[in-house]
């Protein structure tokens, strides 16, 4: 057995196990926090949490399912699309609260501006040329086709994580200031394993490294919001 091979065996392993838990104790503590905007996160980032069963879910549908017949190109684009949909809803939504988390209420990057609706129709475009049967294009675009396609997903990815980022240095509360920033790593870190494990031996090394700092953030951006709480957990 090659070590991506004992890499992604040990990872499809740890990493749910590791989401269910985050996600448990997201949902755990939105039942005592106190304001809605903090529950709000608690419950995002509980279905945050489940985006990486998602996408593990969806990479075994493709290989149990390969792309080439109708059935297999529907259940790849539903266990797909679920999988980026809950990851975004988690990404928007907190841009959202924490913008209105800021005392001056201001935008950032045009995200209300514009911003947001454009990077959803982005990520909409990108999902659907991604599921068209691949029958439909000639196999000498399909290569670029993907490039097109990967680029655009990472140039939404890296446009929320940046709204974000900026809206973070404006928030006067420390608790949702420290929370977003580490919502912000987990994002970059998420992303980062995604597009580089299974790359070669040293990529599934750093993607590895990068989950084990993706459980480790979004953990803690589950501890930073139990002090608004009317019990604090056990």
């Amino acid at each position: 057995m090659s070590l991506g091979d004992l890499l992604t065996d040990a990872g499809t392993i740890v990493l749910p196990v590791a989401a269910f838990f985050i996600a448990y104790r997201a949902l755990s503590l939105r039942g005592v926090l106190v304001d809605r905007p903090y529950r709000t996160r608690a419950l995002w980032t509980g279905i945050g949490g489940f985006s990486v069963v998602g996408f593990i879910s969806a990479g075994f549908l493709t290989t149990a399912f390969p792309a080439t017949n109708v059935e297999g190109v529907l259940i790849e684009a539903a266990a797909w699309g679920f999988a980026f949909l809950v990851l975004y809803g988690w990404i928007a939504t907190n841009i959202d609260v924490a913008i209105s988390a800021d005392y001056f209420n201001r935008d950032a990057l045009a995200w209300k501006g514009g911003g947001k609706i454009a990077a959803i129709a982005v990520l909409l475009i990108s999902y659907v040329a991604a599921s068209l049967p691949p029958w439909w294009i000639p196999s000498q675009y399909q290569g670029t086709g993907t490039t097109i396609i990967t680029l655009l997903f990472l140039g939404v990815s890296v446009y929320s994580a940046t709204v974000l980022a900026v809206t973070v240095r404006r928030i006067v509360d420390r608790s949702i200031r420290s929370y977003t920033k580490w919502v912000v790593i987990s994002i970059v870190l998420l992303f980062g394993g995604i597009f580089t494990i299974g790359t070669s031996d040293l990529g599934d090394l750093l993607g590895v490294a990068l989950f084990v700092g993706w459980i480790f953030s979004m953990n803690h951006s589950v501890t930073t919001l139990a002090i608004r709480t009317r019990t604090l957990p056990s």
